[in-house]
């Protein structure tokens, strides 16, 4: 069987497996195809460099993508991280 008749369940097979590189080749096949669930998880696995080197900019365009589909998590992570950046923007000094 390959990657494109795989499942979402298949990649969470292979997550709880330990097998994250497999799953991850899994959901990025399926997020690629616009699923939001395979977009959200390939994104934690981006966020936490599971299965993936870790890139904040891949993950953050994959949770977007599943958030724009009305994904609750990925929309509620998205929400907390653009707080967090907001937060860190640095204000000019007044002169």
């Amino acid at each position: 069987m390959n990657n494109y008749t795989k499942t979402l369940a298949d990649g969470l097979s292979a997550y709880e497996n330990r097998n994250y590189k497999q799953a991850a080749e899994i959901w990025a096949v399926l997020a690629s195809q616009g699923d939001a669930e395979a977009q959200f998880s390939l994104g934690v696995m981006f966020k936490n460099g599971i299965g993936v080197p870790q890139n904040d900019t891949e993950a953050m365009g994959w949770l977007r993508k599943s958030a724009d589909q009305n994904h609750e998590h990925a929309k509620l992570i998205v929400d907390v991280i653009d707080r967090e950046s907001e937060d860190n923007i640095p204000v000019p000094p007044q002169s």
